[in-house]
């Protein structure tokens, strides 16, 4: 395999980031509906992007993807850029897709001036050792989420 070529994704990648999207959320056993490709190109072709997602690809094929957004921390004053998802099609799982797509997205928070990078992973996720090799640390805290039915339950006890 030759390295992998990334590149910062478009509209005109729509098809195959939602190919790649609808992978990760396979082999994470997920249920629900990913993005379609329309709705991803509208998204990433916005004037004020919500998220940017950095493409990786061998021999001109895309084979991973990187999602992120800027975050911010009070803690270590900045702004912070967090993964979203990261994902490497299984064909060329092993052979450096990841650790490039993670400097690449190191690349750039630097180049913006944001002192951190995060990533949530799961506990299951074979690629821990692979972060930690990287320099990633965990810090000890859990993520909490509330989506869908809890999010709407919590919103109502503010009306009351």
């Amino acid at each position: 395999m030759t390295l992998p070529y990334i590149r910062r994704a478009t509209g005109k990648d729509a098809e195959a980031l939602a190919r790649l999207l609808a992978a990760l959320a396979a082999w994470e056993g997920k249920r629900t509906q990913t993005a379609d490709a329309p709705t991803l190109a509208g998204w990433l072709d916005a004037e004020n992007p919500a998220f940017e997602v950095l493409l990786a690809e061998t021999d001109g094929v895309p084979v991973g993807y990187l999602a992120f957004y800027r975050a911010f921390s009070l803690f270590k004053p900045g702004p912070v850029l967090l993964v979203e998802n990261l994902y490497v099609d299984d064909s060329v799982r092993g052979q450096g897709v990841g650790r490039a797509l993670l400097a690449g997205a190191a690349a750039e928070a630097v180049k913006r001036g944001w002192s951190r990078m995060e990533l949530n992973v799961r506990a299951d996720n074979p690629s821990t050792a692979a972060y930690r090799a990287l320099g990633f640390k965990t810090p000890g805290e859990s993520v909490q989420r509330l989506e869908d039915a809890g999010l709407k339950a919590l919103a109502e006890r503010a009306r009351t």
